[in-house]
């Protein structure tokens, strides 16, 4: 027999090396816990800052303002009411001034097709009103004629001085609306003229325009 003691057999486990998800994970620990007490502290003195009421600023009452001395206060009071009263005044002579007592003249629109309307503002925008001439009314009126072209006539304080066919053409208009502001022009003046020698021969009331 064999008195020779048996020896234990021991059985030695593998190293197994750790795997690049544990590697991961030991590595990013440390860095997220900084991170979670440094984002912890920042929402920490960001409530803080919230919770501390803003200084008011200071603003001086009106009460406690100096107030102004007598004197100084009834000379600004004098220099507003001499300001006030002339810019009155002022006010008052031009409305005395530019007052219309009466309507001076019309030019009246009494057109019916375009080519009417044309030619009532060809005569309009070359209008004006001789010098030292009264009242005065131009009407403008418009009739039907054949084919397309229309009848115009111009009556100044009832008055029809002319009538001619118009055709829908831009410069027939401006030429017949020139035509029409001599015819007006000269009609009036020879009015105003009349008057003035009426008046000079020692008649009491001049010639009435209207």
């Amino acid at each position: 027999m064999d008195n020779r003691a048996s020896t234990p057999k021991i059985e030695v486990t593998p190293v197994v090396p750790p795997t690049p998800q544990t590697l991961m994970v030991l590595w990013w620990r440390p860095w997220m816990m900084g991170l979670g007490c440094w984002l912890l502290l920042f929402v920490s003195s960001v409530s803080y800052a919230q919770q501390v009421p803003a200084s008011k600023p200071q603003v001086q009452k009106e009460s406690e303002a100096a107030p102004l001395p007598a004197k100084k206060l009834e000379e600004a009071l004098q220099l507003l009411l001499k300001v006030t009263t002339k810019d009155s005044s002022q006010v008052n002579n031009q409305r005395r001034r530019f007052r219309p007592t009466e309507i001076e003249g019309l030019v009246m629109d009494q057109t019916i097709t375009k080519v009417g309307h044309d030619f009532y503002d060809a005569f309009y925008s070359i209008w004006e009103v001789p010098a030292e001439v009264g009242d005065y009314t131009i009407i403008i009126h418009e009739k039907p004629a054949r084919g397309t072209s229309t009848l115009i006539s111009v009556e100044v304080n009832e008055n029809e001085l002319l009538e001619l066919p118009l055709q829908p053409k831009a410069e027939v208009i401006e030429e017949t609306a020139a035509y029409a502001f001599e015819v007006a022009t000269n009609f009036l003046v020879q009015l105003r003229n009349d008057s003035k020698h009426l008046e000079q021969q020692g008649g009491r009331h001049p010639l009435e325009v209207f």
